[in-house]
């Protein structure tokens, strides 16, 4: 446990990452998706929703970075991330089968996410003077 308290920036660093992948994963796999199959009703709806993804991943990206820098900046995003997700976990865990799994993990490593930022160790890093 004391090993995993001690590393919990970057344990917290990597869920970000993993999360910022796995949403450009998604946007891109929409995007493939909704020109394949041709059920766009409106294209720039389709590319505006696509910059929305993009400016998402890029921003859960540097928020990641700047957490790992123990920036006191990054501290607030990071948290609203996490809750974010676990908001977007809850209709997956509602889901069937392989959705249901991705919200499992979704929700789990957002948990983790704010269980381990939330540390008192971690509070003292982003908050002493």
């Amino acid at each position: 446990m004391k090993k995993v308290i001690e590393n919990s920036i970057q344990i917290c660093y990597s869920i970000g990452i993993i999360q910022g992948i796995s949403l450009a994963v998604y946007a891109l796999w929409t995007f493939i998706a909704a020109l394949v199959t041709g059920e766009i009703e409106r294209l720039d709806t389709l590319i505006v929703e696509s910059l929305l993804y993009l400016v998402l991943v890029i921003s859960i990206i540097i928020v990641s970075i700047n957490f790992k820098k123990v920036k006191r900046s990054a501290f607030t995003p990071f948290l609203l991330v996490q809750l974010f997700i676990v908001t977007i976990s809850w209709p997956l865990l509602q889901s069937q089968n392989f959705a249901r799994g991705i919200g499992i993990i979704y929700g789990a490593l957002a948990l983790i996410g704010t269980l381990l930022s939330l540390l008192p160790v971690n509070r003292k890093k982003f908050f002493s003077l």
